[in-house]
């Protein structure tokens, strides 16, 4: 039993010591389990001993309110301490100089302790990053950057859309010579008719002789008999509506 003890909690004096292959391997075993036995409430104790995240940052917010506290006093002391200074050293007739030491080593050790209460400031800072907080952030890092990556790729299919777009004008756009030479060719050859019209209209002798060739126009060949139009009831002759237009008849010269 002595040396069972002994091994397991890892004190090994050396006073009793196995022989036998069996023993030795008890005490080998003995002292595995004393070390790991140990180091199991090592840590079960530390974590029951350590602080939670809610007690971390109620520690940390009150610790912070402290040094918030001591940091404005450790302020207004400097600002007492330089106005004492002024005091002694300008607004009066006669200058105390041993009055004057004392304020300007109070306003030294009050520009000491100012310091200090920063430094703190930063530690509180620095011991607030802890594990947990520096999980949280990488949580919030890799959210951030999903929603780039999501938003990258709806920017990708815009694009792709917008290219397509482009396409589609670009072929319009070889096409629209096309349409213009027929939309032209359709109107010459509408402005022609309505202009062949016309002159059946004025001059309806020669649009009885036969049709008028037009060089953009295909011509229709004449009639082999002629016919007359017959006289409007309705309409006048056309001499009496458009007397410019009649031509002058032709007399031989006698």
């Amino acid at each position: 039993m002595w040396l069972i003890a002994i091994t397991f909690l890892s004190v090994g004096f050396g006073d009793i010591v196995p022989n036998t292959y069996c023993g030795r391997g008890i005490a080998v075993s003995t002292g595995i389990m004393g070390a790991g036995c140990t180091a199991l409430l090592v840590a079960v104790v530390s974590r029951k001993m350590e602080l939670t995240r809610a007690e971390k940052h109620v520690h940390n917010f009150m610790m912070d309110t402290q040094l918030t506290k001591r940091l404005k006093n450790a302020a207004a002391n400097v600002l007492r301490e330089t106005w004492l200074i002024y005091k002694h050293t300008r607004l009066v007739k006669r200058v105390n100089a041993g009055r004057v030491r004392t304020h300007q080593r109070k306003f030294l050790l009050a520009i000491y302790a100012l310091r200090k209460v920063k430094m703190d400031q930063r530690k509180l800072m620095d011991n607030a990053n802890t594990i947990t907080d520096m999980a949280k952030t990488q949580n919030t890092v890799y959210e951030i950057v999903s929603d780039m990556s999501t938003r990258y790729d709806s920017l990708e299919e815009r694009l792709i859309g917008l290219e397509d777009k482009i396409n589609s004008i670009q072929e319009q756009f070889e096409l629209l010579p096309e349409m213009l030479s027929r939309c032209l060719e359709q109107c010459q050859q509408e402005s022609s008719v309505r202009e062949r019209e016309r002159r059946n209209f004025l001059h309806p002798d020669t649009a009885a002789s036969g049709p008028v060739a037009l060089p953009h126009s295909r011509s229709v060949p004449p009639p082999t008999s002629p016919y007359h139009w017959p006289a409007s009831p309705v309409l006048p002759p056309v001499s009496s509506r458009t007397p410019h237009l009649v031509p002058e008849p032709l007399h031989p010269n006698s």
